[in-house]
């Protein structure tokens, strides 16, 4: 008994050695791989440091590693086009939303979308960015860990090409947060402003007086589904407004550019 406990125990070992050993492999490329194997050697000589509890290598610690180490390469020598794909299980709306987000907030302002699906194992979105660089799974899982998100698992699956899973069971976007009975200033946009009213009842809004405000107010629930969508045709420079039932987000901006509302505008919840 004590020796086929032994033996499992070095096959379940090995197995995870193996496991780590390939992640390495998959981040680094195999030419890097076999040519820095000694020093990979050293810095992955605790291999438990580098596995989850359930055994599973964690990518996000083997990526810092080989990160601080030198070893993983995130600049191309000509710009390539880097393809992207998020699988998700869930909230497939404010998924895209906050991946955009994430991105945004990174410096990759544009891309291009090559394929959307959702069917009953989840939600994939794949898209395509032009880029000098590799995006940064380490910035990305940062960024996604501060709308409620994390990174399950991450996967370079070709030279140009990464995938990740992310768990979105938590999600938020980037929204504003006001503190209640507080009128709060809000600077000029340079994108409408998005405001977390969630347990609130009314809002007030008010523009400066030099500005031609044309109202454009969506209410939506948690998972961006739009509850209300009001529009007003003429200017005004106060308004308030009921916040329906299960409002999570409220986007405000105007209905024809944002120039009309370039001094600001203040917000007051209850």
């Amino acid at each position: 008994m004590v020796r086929l406990f032994i033996v499992i125990f070095f096959f379940a070992t090995l197995l995870q050695a193996t496991a780590l050993d390939d992640k390495i492999e998959n981040f680094v490329g195999k030419k890097a791989y076999r040519t820095q194997k000694n020093l990979i050697r050293i810095l992955f000589k605790n291999e438990k440091q580098f596995l989850r509890v359930d055994g599973t290598v964690d990518e996000i610690k083997v990526l810092k590693k080989l990160k601080t180490s030198g070893l993983l390469k995130l600049f191309y020598k000509k710009p390539q086009e880097l393809d992207l794909s998020f699988y998700t299980k869930n909230n497939e709306l404010i998924f895209m939303r906050v991946i955009n987000e994430s991105l945004s907030s990174m410096g990759y302002n544009y891309f291009i979308t090559k394929r959307v699906l959702k069917n009953s194992d989840g939600f994939v979105w794949d898209i395509a960015i032009s880029t000098e660089h590799i995006v940064d799974p380490l910035l990305l899982s940062k960024n996604l860990n501060e709308r409620g998100c994390f990174l399950e698992s991450i996967e370079k699956t070709d030279k140009n090409k990464w995938s990740y899973k992310v768990n979105s069971q938590n999600i938020r976007i980037d929204a504003i947060k006001i503190e209640a009975n507080r009128t709060q200033k809000l600077n000029k946009p340079i994108k409408p402003y998005w405001i977390d009213v969630e347990g609130m009842k009314s809002i007030s809004i008010a523009s400066k007086l030099a500005d031609r405000w044309f109202p454009s107010i969506v209410f939506y629930d948690a998972k961006l589904r739009i509850v209300k969508d009001y529009r007003q045709e003429n200017s005004t420079n106060r308004l308030k407004l009921k916040i329906p039932q299960n409002s999570k987000y409220i986007k405000i901006t105007d209905m024809y550019t944002l120039d009309n509302i370039k001094r600001g505008i203040n917000i007051y919840l209850k």
